[in-house]
């Protein structure tokens, strides 16, 4: 299977069966030259597929609405978090792999993904609850997750 899309901005590694399992399966998604899946990255692929699913369901609508003018990225994504803005909410794909919590910024004039680290395991732990911004083209973004939808096996059982 392997490499979809670039590490650079987003790009998901789609590894090898958990123990031979049909369920479980090693799957690592780098955002902006970073592992977001850092602690652990073996997915439960029915959560895993259904919730990348509807991330592309979500871009295809335009379901993230503009944000308007934000004073920064980390006072947007502070925003983001306490009004829990499930429309902006991505790649929140298997809730015990995904070690950073990711949103969707779009606007006529920028496409963006703003993520931090929230699991304390992740290393280094001086990027725990630092903001990271990596500029991505909604279509870009589609293309990555459309074709690891497409590459995931759909065989459960």
């Amino acid at each position: 299977m392997g490499l979809i899309g670039e590490r650079t901005k987003l790009a998901v590694d789609i590894g090898d069966p958990w123990e031979g399992s049909k369920q479980n399966q090693h799957i690592k998604v780098w955002l902006g030259g970073k592992d977001i899946t850092s602690v652990d990255d073996v997915v439960y692929l029915p959560t895993f597929y259904n919730k990348l699913k509807n991330d592309i369901e979500k871009l295809k609508s335009y379901a993230h609405v503009s944000t308007g003018d934000a004073p920064s990225d980390e006072a947007l994504f502070a925003r983001f978090e306490a009004t829990d803005a499930a429309q902006h909410r991505i790649l929140s794909l298997d809730m015990t792999t995904m070690s950073a919590r990711c949103y969707y910024v779009y606007s006529p004039d920028s496409s963006y993904i703003l993520f931090s680290y929230w699991d304390e395991r992740h290393e280094p732990q001086s990027e725990v609850g630092k903001i990271f911004r990596v500029d991505i083209g909604r279509e870009e973004l589609i293309d990555v997750l459309q074709e690891s939808l497409q590459n995931i096996s759909t065989t459960w059982y």
